[in-house]
């Protein structure tokens, strides 16, 4: 498992191991284990979990997170 510390402003470089996730449609699914440094707050989601578009983990929208690391 791997530790990725990602900048909560989207202006910045964001170092996100892409191929951790894949997107289905507008939604993203977690495929290999990961924990993200995001804004202060560790995430660590399980693998097969969904990030559906428009919702918040802990405050994070993690489809739009995706969705600027890793391309639409």
């Amino acid at each position: 498992m791997a530790l990725f510390s990602l900048n909560s402003s989207f202006g910045q470089d964001m170092s996100i191991p892409c191929s951790a996730f894949a997107r289905h449609y507008s939604d993203w699914e977690v495929l290999a284990p990961v924990i993200l440094n995001i804004g202060g707050k560790l995430l660590a989601p399980t693998v097969g979990t969904t990030f559906v578009a428009g919702s918040t983990t802990n405050g994070i929208s993690m489809s739009n997170v995706l969705d600027h690391a890793c391309g639409r």
